[in-house]
Parts: C-alpha cells; structure tokens; sequence
C-alpha cells in the first residue's frame, strides 16, 4: 500500500515549524500522524520525497527557510 502524498505547502509548514523552534517533532508526530524520520529527512533537505518536495523546480538549492544538516 502506497504512503500518503503531502503538499508541498504542507511539508514546508512542518519543516518551518521544527527548525522554527514553534513545535517539536513529535508534537508534530502525534498531531499529523507522521513517522519522526520522515521530519527529520525533510528538515535535511535529503533525497527522500519530502526533501526533494521542499526544492523549488528547476533549483538544486532548498527553499529559504529549510536547513541542511
């Protein structure tokens, strides 16, 4: 069974808010019934379907607002 597809405005949203400092990650966990990993792949900006959701098109760079570790 395939995973659930998020925006891209909503993996923005909870990987601003982690490395904001506004929730942690497992407040988000437990809110949008998501696996720590899967934040914590995004906020490295990694290669995993929200890492590369989080780059705009046609830019290798990440969006402002999102780190890599």
């Amino acid at each position: 069974m395939p995973g659930r597809t998020h925006s891209r405005e909503f993996k923005l949203n909870i990987v601003n808010q982690v490395n904001g400092g506004q929730k942690t990650t497992a407040h988000l966990c437990r809110e949008h019934s998501l696996s720590p990993s899967l934040i914590h792949r995004g906020a490295q900006g990694g290669r995993s379907s929200w890492g590369s959701g989080l780059h705009r098109r046609g830019q290798s760079r990440p969006v402002a607002g999102t780190t890599q570790c």
